[in-house]
Order: C-alpha cells, then structure tokens, then sequence
C-alpha cells in the first residue's frame, strides 16, 4: 500500500502551512477579500453497513466503529467553504461461513473534499467527492492474517449536516458512500460487495 503514501504526505504539509491560521477563527478573522482559515480534530462513531452479492452461506454483520480527521477549511463571506479532512475510520465485521466464526477488521483511509454551505444560521450543508487511498479489510483464523479484500472503492461520495454549538464546537452528521462495488474473499468464498457509512461526531476548531 505504499503507493498511497505520497498523496498523504503533500496533504500533511499542506495541513501545515495552513496551520499559521489556525488561532484565527471566523469569528475574529477577517483578512483581505474576506477569506480565513479554520482547522479542528473531528472524533466520533461510526456505523457501517455491507451489502453483497450471493455468497454461499456467508453472514456479515458490522459493528459500531469510531472515526478521527484532522480539518481543514478556507471560508469565504462567513457563508461558504472549501473542507478538506484527512481522516482514520475503523470498524469491525463479524464473519460466519460453515461454523468459521471471524473477526474483520475494517481500516479506511479516506480525504474527504467537500464544499460547505454556512449561511443558514448555526447550521452548515457538506457535500463532496472522498477519496478512499486504503481501505483494507483483514481477519486472523489462528494461524494467519487473510486478506478480506478492500472495503471502499478509490472514489466515492459524502453529504451531511453540521450544527454550530459554540465558537470551537460543532456537531456533524454524515453519510459516506461508494461509487462502485468491492471484490472480497472470506474462508473459501469470493463475493462482491457494496458499503456505506453513517458518522456522528463532535469537531473542535483552534
């Protein structure tokens, strides 16, 4: 997965560029053209849910995981925004086949790209593409670690809402799909499959 890599570590030092504006909130910064910085850690649950293809007595049931990002946005006029996230979401499936009872791990990922609407009050409307650069699923029979399979195309899509509690706080709903199905193997049996997730967490911004 080393190709992923690189993509990762441009987004981290454009993260920290933008750092230089972090203390200066929407609410105090209103530099030239109207335009500021916001950046905040995202952390919260997350529900995943599997559809498949037929499998041959095969049964998936994910469990609640948790999901963390860092975010970064530039605002313009208070009302609009650009938001990007660099975000870690993990979720476990538990996994039966033929009495072989399993333990997946879910590991995505994901950068989020989306575009913001602010200007109606305290709450906030996000929509965009996410990309998914790992997304890999795995599971332990005892003896070795079995590829699953990914969990999430490369491309895929989000839309949410946010409420804004306080100058730091906000608390956002999202819903985060893909584009296109999955190939995934379990104990002897190869299916294709579709995922989604829901998410409710708390943002702080600096």
């Amino acid at each position: 997965m080393k190709h992923w890599r690189l993509p990762l570590l441009i987004l981290v030092v454009l993260l920290s560029f933008a750092s230089v504006g972090v203390a200066q909130t929407r609410y105090t910064y209103k530099p030239a053209a109207d335009k500021m910085m916001e950046m905040g850690v995202w952390i919260g649950a997350s529900a995943m849910h599997m559809t498949m293809d037929a499998a041959d007595g095969l049964t998936l049931q994910p469990k609640i995981g948790v999901r963390a990002a860092l975010e970064m946005a530039m605002v313009w006029h208070d009302d609009y925004a650009l938001q990007i996230e660099l975000a870690y979401v993990h979720n476990r499936i538990d996994a039966l086949r033929a009495g072989a009872e399993y333990d997946v791990k879910s590991n995505v990922m994901e950068i989020p790209i989306m575009f913001s609407y602010r200007g109606l009050g305290i709450m906030r409307f996000n929509v965009g593409p996410v990309l998914s650069l790992a997304s890999a699923g795995r599971y332990s029979n005892g003896i070795e670690r079995i590829e699953f399979g990914r969990m999430r195309p490369t491309l895929g899509y989000t839309a949410g809402l946010g409420v804004e509690l306080s100058q730091h706080i906000t608390v956002d709903a999202r819903f985060t799909g893909g584009l296109a199905d999955t190939d995934n193997y379990f104990e002897g049996v190869e299916f294709r499959s579709s995922s989604y997730w829901a998410t409710l967490g708390v943002t702080y911004m600096f």
